[in-house]
């Protein structure tokens, strides 16, 4: 299996990973392995934010590989070991590396849950969605019915899980799980120019944000608000944060609203 995954840094703290294949651009035990390690590689290198994109024209990533899947289930040998699924998991929606999927075309099955646990989904407007695994005998096993319900709730999660029909990216924009839909061909230059963006955010508070996020999702409310105050706390008493906190008041108590709390919104 050759070299499916690609890094570069976009900037300073951008990392962009680009997953190649043949089309449809499926998700190989291999190929995820791969996308797992380059996580760890880029998050050690020191990238805060890294986008997940794809060069195989008309496909962002597809449906887990049937025949690595069945070839597991026979005790045979598959394309890598399969924990590449849930190591990419939990780098893209619970590590400090904030992520953002670049969606340039259809996905579906695994590659559609690899969407799912990004913190963030940039798609353009004729790429389509299909949690198919109904159609295949099997069902959701990788955040296709566990996030994408709490992404868009249960009545739509079921007509997509239970139908396996695909659905496209500006419906899903409405649901709540794209937050942009752009023309054809701009999702990576958008995804990468919010990237940049995001980079420039204090890093400790960007890195505390995303983890809050992360763990708010396993915790009722009464403990996921104690544990929002307490890593409030924790931030708040750096000396970076105070140093910020400072530079704000002083414009307040000047009579401006400081530039740093008043930023457009994200058009790309």
């Amino acid at each position: 299996m050759g070299e499916r995954v690609r890094t570069s840094f976009a900037a300073e703290g951008v990392a962009l990973l680009t997953v190649s294949g043949p089309p449809p651009n499926p998700c190989t035990f291999a190929c995820v392995d791969q996308l797992a390690d380059r996580l760890e590689d880029a998050r050690d290198d020191g990238a805060r934010v890294v986008v997940i994109a794809s060069d195989v024209p008309g496909h962002w990533l597809g449906h887990a590989s049937l025949a690595d899947l069945t070839a597991m289930f026979r005790g045979e040998p598959t394309s890598g070991s399969g924990a590449g699924f849930f190591r990419a998991s939990d780098l893209l929606a619970k590590s400090e590396l904030v992520s953002i999927a670049a969606i340039s075309g259809d996905c579906g099955g695994g590659g559609c849950e690899l969407g799912w646990a990004c913190d963030l989904r940039v798609a353009e407007r004729q790429a389509r969605f299909t949690q198919m695994e109904i159609l295949a005998g099997l069902i959701p096993g990788l955040g296709g019915i566990a996030r994408l319900s709490r992404l868009i709730g249960r009545t739509a999660t079921s007509e997509i899980v239970l139908d396996g029909a695909a659905i496209d990216a500006t419906r899903l924009y409405e649901l709540g799980a794209v937050n942009r839909v752009v023309p054809e061909g701009r999702a990576q230059e958008v995804a990468v120019a919010w990237a940049r963006r995001l980079a420039e955010r204090p890093a400790p508070a960007l890195a505390l944000a995303k983890k809050v996020l992360a763990e708010s999702q396993d915790l009722p409310l009464t403990e996921s608000l104690a544990n929002e105050q307490r890593r409030f706390q924790e931030i708040a008493a750096t000396p970076e944060a105070m140093a910020i906190m400072d530079e704000i008041q002083a414009q307040y108590d000047a009579g401006v609203i400081p530039p740093r709390v008043l930023v457009d919104p994200f058009e790309g």
